[in-house]
């Protein structure tokens, strides 16, 4: 009895609402390990796209799981911006009362936690970075703003200007190049479902944060890292790229899984992150 009693405690899902820039900022709490990771979701996407990590990772870690602002249960304070995703996440961490959590973000989530090990040093332990949006862009200025404005036009086909219909072929189209040959036809249709469950306000938004190129500086970030790059092809020179941005990184390709790999392959994804978080012992 006293076991089972402990087991619940240990499991407890703790669902909290907080303002942040006047506005319902989300995030569920599970777990009770002395240590804490916080899941940052993708593009459009919400905390619900980590159900397989909170269940797992719950286990030995408290699990802290947010919506971004204009995501899921999160209402959106206006502009989104990379600096406003970080600090929506920087407050969840203070009022959550979580010291040097592990960032685990998926997609533009990697983005995030990047951001957020820039704006707040010495917070994070560790990031985790899951097929996240970091890659080299064009080494030319004005190559880079041409890929500036091609995000932004990508970001405005998901926006309200648009009709419904119009949106929704833009980003089934979007999606469907993420998808790898074996993703399920019930797994992709339950991805779009909730991706267009999302605002298009939002859609765009978060699109648009990912623009700035500000963002893209190359700094260097001194934080053990784990990054699993997903897709039918590893990007040609990523690894050195990576490892002057994070010295201390962990790289693992997984050939043949889909960009939503926590979802395709959660037991792999899952185990991958344990083992890194047991070497680093965070």
């Amino acid at each position: 009895m006293r076991f089972f009693l402990a087991f619940l405690l240990s499991t407890t899902l703790f669902s909290a609402d907080i303002s942040f820039q006047d506005k319902k900022l989300h995030y569920t709490s599970t777990g009770s390990g002395p240590k804490t990771l916080i899941l940052i979701h993708g593009w459009a996407c919400d905390s619900t796209f980590f159900s397989e990590q909170i269940k797992a990772l719950s286990a030995t870690h408290r699990v802290i799981a947010l919506d971004l602002p204009g995501h899921g249960q999160s209402e959106s304070p206006g502009i989104l911006t990379m600096d406003l995703f970080a600090q929506a996440t920087e407050a969840v961490r203070l009022h959550a009362k979580a010291s040097k959590p592990v960032l685990i973000g998926h997609s533009l989530g990697a983005t995030v936690a990047r951001q957020h090990a820039r704006l707040y040093p010495n917070t994070a332990a560790a990031l985790v970075l899951l097929d996240g949006s970091i890659f080299q862009l064009p080494p030319g200025e004005q190559d880079r703003v041409r890929w500036s404005e091609m995000i932004t036009t990508l970001a405005i086909s998901f926006g309200p200007v648009n009709e419904k219909a119009v949106r929704e072929r833009a980003i089934s189209a979007f999606l469907s190049n993420m998808y790898s040959d074996t993703t399920s036809r019930e797994l992709r249709l339950e991805i779009l479902r909730k991706i267009l469950a999302t605002s298009p306000a939002t859609a765009q938004g978060a699109m648009q944060s990912l623009a700035d190129l500000s963002i893209w500086r190359e700094d260097s970030i001194d934080l053990p890292v784990l990054a699993l790059r997903a897709g039918k092809q590893k990007p040609p020179n990523e690894v050195p790229y990576l490892k002057d941005l994070f010295p201390r990184i962990q790289y693992k390709y997984m050939p043949g899984v889909s960009h939503f790999l926590m979802l395709e392959k959660p037991i792999e994804v899952n185990a991958e992150i344990n083992a890194f978080l047991r070497s680093n012992k965070l």
